[in-house]
């Protein structure tokens, strides 16, 4: 016996958005398996919910999402770290960069959903690495943090579109404001 809690039909009615008389209908005509309780209600195991996304298509899943990947690009290691504290106690993953080179390597070996890039950088300019994500990656989400907002290198990023600009010192506030606007949390 599976140690998964059984699902009711009014979940099964919720995640598909479907009236319970649907979900009662499929359980009648066996699409759905389910089992009676002793007060006469129905439960679904998760395996045989499961069994019925697949086999009629359905495009949601029981299992938990994997957690949001964001890569931090920045030299200043106290930077990243307060970045990775502050995304990890979120929940996000989180992946640091001191440079260029190792955020386009990052950006080589995975998907990120949200990207911090400082425009300042030791040997590959941050504008240079948004060139290249964008190349590989146009829908990427891309937010540049600097402490110098006219500076030649950041004006010129501004060509590639990035998402958004935070200045530098970046506040928590500042990065729990950039989470709510691209993951609408």
């Amino acid at each position: 016996m599976s140690d998964e809690k059984p699902i009711t039909t009014g979940d099964v009615a919720r995640l598909l958005h479907v009236s319970l008389v649907t979900v009662l209908l499929w359980i009648r005509a066996g699409k759905l398996k389910a089992y009676r309780v002793p007060g006469g209600h129905y439960r679904i195991a998760q395996a045989e919910f499961r069994k019925f996304l697949t086999d009629n298509q359905f495009p949601v899943s029981l299992d938990p999402p994997a957690p949001r990947r964001v890569l931090v690009v920045d030299d200043e290691a106290s930077v990243r770290e307060a970045f990775e504290a502050a995304l990890q106690a979120k929940g996000y993953e989180v992946v640091l960069a001191r440079d260029g080179r190792e955020a386009l390597k990052s950006q080589r070996r995975q998907k990120f959903d949200l990207i911090f890039l400082d425009i300042l950088l030791p040997q590959v300019g941050g504008a240079s690495v948004l060139k290249a994500i964008k190349r590989r990656e146009p829908e990427a989400i891309v937010v540049l943090i600097t402490g110098y907002p006219y500076h030649d290198e950041t004006l010129s990023a501004l060509d590639y579109g990035p998402a958004m600009l935070l200045p530098k010192p970046v506040k928590l506030a500042d990065i729990e404001a950039v989470l709510q606007i691209v993951f609408k949390k």
